[in-house]
């Protein structure tokens, strides 16, 4: 990276935590219910990952995350959302994606997911709307640019991760999650079947604050998928 860039970088994304981010919800009952019998599976085999298991209301694909210093930076999201509505009508048209889920996978031994698969046409226009709805948050200055092509969007369904299982604070003192891990052990073999489900909606979260009723984050807009947008 050039010292011009690092130097942008610095002045407009100071190393803050993530605020918000886009997601797209898997609200199906039948998912959230396969999902918490997977992450019994798993606890039964290693219980000290108990409270590491993801409530399944919370399913989602996470599109990107970011900083909002303020009510101002939130409004320029959701100004942002709005103006991907030309880009869902041009990669989808009438009929919202929807994915199969098929397989685990993890980061490191933080993290344990169920994989997006097999590919499809749908999975191929989505990728290429999420790098466009990218681009397009990189140009309004609310995510910073990626360097070169940056990194391939990997859409996953988070089932377990360690780091909630400790307080920002422990894991400062190198305890707590840190002695977690989510070993192959745990979950080799397992059957993680999802299967497919339709993506209705692009939203703005919050990743703190009051959640509805349905134990989802906050939602703070909407852009509809598949269908005319009608306003976020």
């Amino acid at each position: 990276m050039s010292a011009r860039a690092a130097t942008f970088l610095s002045r407009h994304f100071p190393a803050t935590r993530p605020t918000h981010f886009l997601a797209l919800r898997l609200g199906d009952p039948r998912l959230h219910e396969r999902v918490r019998q997977l992450q019994a599976q798993v606890v039964a085999r290693e219980p000290t990952l108990e409270p590491c298991a993801v409530p399944p209301e919370r399913s989602h694909l996470t599109v990107l995350v970011f900083h909002a210093a303020d009510d101002a930076d939130v409004q320029r999201a959701r100004d942002a959302l709005r103006d991907c509505a030309p880009l869902a009508q041009r990669a989808f048209g009438q009929a919202p994606p929807a994915l199969s889920f098929s397989g685990l996978g993890s980061f490191g031994q933080n993290v344990l997911f169920a994989r997006v698969g097999p590919a499809n046409a749908d999975l191929e226009a989505l990728s290429r709307f999420v790098e466009d709805v990218r681009q397009l948050y990189e140009h309004r200055e609310l995510i910073p640019p990626s360097p070169g092509e940056g990194p391939a969007w990997v859409p996953h369904v988070t089932l377990l991760k360690t780091s909630r299982a400790s307080s920002p604070k422990k894991r400062r003192r190198g305890g707590g999650a840190g002695r977690l891990r989510i070993r192959p052990e745990s979950y080799e073999g397992l059957c993680a079947d999802l299967g497919s489900h339709a993506l209705p909606s692009l939203e703005l979260c919050a990743m703190r604050g009051g959640g509805a009723d349905s134990g989802y984050y906050p939602v703070l807009a909407e852009l509809p998928l598949g269908q005319l947008p009608l306003g976020v």
